[in-house]
Parts: structure tokens; C-alpha cells; sequence
């Protein structure tokens, strides 16, 4: 995912998960997309590691969705003997 090319960490928009790409492309993120030539090949959708980084962290943490909305019973415990 994070790719280094003369120093300059990046991540490839192109190479991130479907529902990651549609953020980027829907945040100010995409704003920061910089243009990198590699070998002769123009990198047109790379953003600086550190620009992800921020953004990654000021994302909302989702908690997995569960099929039932009933609560997860608490596990049951046996008696412990300490010596």
C-alpha cells in the first residue's frame, strides 16, 4: 500500500479498497493528490503517506453490524483457585 519512489512515501488512491477510494474522491483529501513519473509512467492519483495518515485518523471507527440487535450475552466464568 505505501509506496516509495526518491524519498517521497505515498499510497496509490488506485490501489486502496472500493469503499476507501469513494471517501477520498468525496473528501478535501482529494485536493492533495500529486502527480508522481515513475520509469516513465505518470502516477496521477497519489497522495502524500502522511496527508492519508491524517486522514485516516480523523475518520469515524464503524463498529461492525451484526445480524441479530439483540446484546452479546456475557461469557460465564468457572470459579478460579489461587494458591
Amino acid at each position: 500500500m505505501i509506496e516509495n519512489f526518491k524519498g517521497i512515501e505515498f499510497v496509490r488512491i488506485s490501489t486502496l479498497p472500493e469503499e476507501e477510494k469513494e471517501k477520498v474522491w468525496q473528501s478535501s483529501l482529494k485536493n492533495k493528490v500529486i502527480k508522481i513519473i515513475k520509469e516513465e509512467s505518470l502516477l496521477n492519483d497519489c497522495i502524500l503517506y502522511q496527508d492519508y495518515l491524517s486522514w485516516l485518523n480523523d475518520q469515524p471507527v464503524q463498529s461492525p453490524k451484526s445480524s441479530s440487535s439483540a446484546p452479546t450475552p456475557m461469557p460465564t466464568f468457572s470459579k478460579l483457585a489461587f494458591k
